[in-house]
């Protein structure tokens, strides 16, 4: 993220002196979301009430949208949750071939994606190896100029609302995500097998959770890839996206994972036959060695900006630690080792790097058995808290 973050550092005095005065003022948008709720299953708009979406979930039920689909389905459920992370996406697209290839992947019954996460999730549930060409092509096939193009210092100063026009982005979403994907997303749906997508609602600061495969079932194209390019959209780097009057960011500014089935207000009964697993994609790094930080505007703003990221990250896998423990279910994690050379930047969207992400999620997921059971809880805890959550 050096040369990102550098660049918006370069310009920060001149937006700051220029005030941002030629951008027009905007209204509260008051307009109820059709197809997204808070992660709780509330309603945004009215946080002390259950989402009419959440309801439609579990009408009939206990209250659980898990156990509603475990009693629909007569099974354990397979969740898959896909982080942010920029063009380390292409490590969860090589991760997701090579655990195909290994003939251990199953057929998830709901997937949940944030920022490249997102761009993973619709292909990751359809799960066909034709899906899985088109997750290779998307990270291994693209370069920058295929995500954003750069704005002039001209326009920067004359009140945009980011550094990079994602104009290419939009271009690509729309040329992976098509009618005919539409469509099969709506069939996966109709099979009780869903996708959701997390996005950050600036006006509200709140994470809405958007349910795709209703979406797709009402044959809304455009919203869906709207809904998409939002959650990817880093903010101040790439422009946020707006949708029903209300402004949308990376979902990973509030939450880097967003995990099926644990919403709701009551706690759910024990699993009604046995545990599922939730599974985890984490595309970062497990582990980041330790260095002294040279003392430059841009290496100062891009390792702050990574270490809030990453424990965004490390908060959200805990979170999700927990809620699978609750809910009855395994929790199965991968992450990219130290040694695999990606780069600091995940906006560079470096074809080497990408590959070398890509290769080495695959050699990963043709492993007999990759998964980390228990995710590094971190510095936050004391030792006989982590202990109680184990």
């Amino acid at each position: 993220m050096k040369h990102s973050v550098s660049t918006l550092a370069a310009v920060l005095a001149g937006l700051l002196l220029v005030g941002c005065a030629s951008a027009p003022e905007r209204q509260l948008s008051t307009s109820a979301p059709a197809y997204a709720s808070l992660p709780n299953g509330h309603d945004p708009l009215n946080p002390d009430q259950l989402s009419p979406n959440y309801k439609s979930m579990v009408e009939g039920s206990e209250g659980n949208p898990t156990r509603n689909l475990e009693r629909i389905k007569g099974r354990p459920l397979k969740f898959l949750s896909i982080s942010g992370g920029g063009q380390n996406g292409a490590f969860g697209a090589g991760f997701l071939i090579g655990w195909r290839e290994s003939g251990q992947r199953p057929e998830f019954d709901a997937v949940g994606g944030v920022s490249t996460g997102a761009l993973l999730a619709t292909h990751a549930l359809l799960g066909t190896p034709e899906d899985d060409a088109k997750l290779e092509a998307m990270y291994t096939q693209v370069t920058k100029a295929d995500i954003y193009t750069t704005r002039s210092l001209l326009d920067i100063v004359s009140g945009t609302d980011s550094l990079m026009d994602t104009t290419p982005l939009k271009e690509m979403i729309a040329k992976f995500i098509t009618a005919e994907t539409l469509q099969r997303v709506a069939a996966a749906g109709r099979d009780g097998r869903f996708i959701v997508v997390g996005t950050t609602n600036v006006d509200y600061e709140q994470t809405w959770v958007w349910n795709m495969s209703a979406i797709a079932r009402d044959g809304k194209l455009d919203l869906y890839r709207n809904v998409l390019r939002a959650s990817a959209s880093f903010p101040i780097v790439f422009p946020p996206v707006e949708i029903d009057g209300h402004l949308f960011v990376d979902g990973a500014a509030r939450s880097n994972l967003v995990v099926p089935g644990l919403s709701g207000p009551d706690r759910p009964g024990p699993p009604l036959y046995g545990p599922g697993t939730i599974y985890v994609i984490d595309n970062g790094k497990l582990q980041a060695t330790p260095e002294a930080l040279r003392r430059a505007l841009g290496d100062v703003a891009a390792t702050t900006v990574g270490v809030m990221m990453n424990h965004s990250m490390q908060t959200a896998m805990t979170r999700s630690f927990v809620g699978a423990k609750v809910l009855g279910y395994d929790f199965k994690y991968v992450g990219i080792e130290e040694s695999v050379g990606i780069g600091k930047d995940p906006l560079a969207f470096a074809p080497d790097e990408m590959r070398a992400a890509f290769d080495f999620g695959r050699s990963l997921g043709e492993q007999p058995d990759p998964w980390i059971k228990q995710p590094p809880l971190g510095d936050d805890l004391p030792s006989w808290a982590a202990e109680i959550i184990k």
